[in-house]
């Protein structure tokens, strides 16, 4: 029985469970949009803002979500003037998703107030300890998209 409550006390799964929940969480705080695909469109910000457009399916996998979902999700936003479709240069057939002016400043924004949270819980972490957990995050982030795309 001991041996099943230390198992239970270090549980990965659980931690996991724990720091994503955290983390959704700290996102829905950050972001005032609401609604079942709130968590949905602050990922799609986030992940292209760095980028120079995605396509919906590379958007998907990148979020780890379903295409059909991240495709209408994709399609409100370009309503609401946050998002375009683009024709890809390199390949014509494609089409790329960009960010609008107006979708770059909601995910600047967005990402502005993620970093203060994430500068927040990192002051909880002893100095000395800051560079390892940040280098660990990596390391986690790294292998999961490693397993995410190896085929079953």
């Amino acid at each position: 029985m001991v041996m099943l409550e230390m198992a239970m006390a270090s549980d990965p799964i659980r931690d996991l469970r724990r720091i994503t929940s955290a983390f959704s969480a700290m996102q829905r705080k950050a972001f005032t949009s609401q609604g079942p695909s709130a968590d949905t469109r602050a990922l799609i910000l986030t992940e292209l803002l760095p980028a120079s457009g995605l396509s919906v399916s590379d958007l998907a996998s990148r979020i780890g979500s379903d295409r059909p979902w991240v495709s209408q999700v994709v399609e409100q936003m370009r309503k609401e003037g946050l998002l375009e479709r683009t024709q890809d240069e390199a390949d014509r057939r494609r089409v790329r998703i960009r960010l609008t002016p107006q979708g770059r400043r909601l995910a600047a924004d967005l990402r502005t107030a993620l970093a203060a949270e994430l500068d927040r819980l990192f002051a909880g972490i002893p100095a000395a300890q800051r560079p390892a957990a940040q280098a660990f995050l990596r390391v986690l982030a790294e292998a999961f998209e490693r397993v995410r795309n190896q085929a079953p």
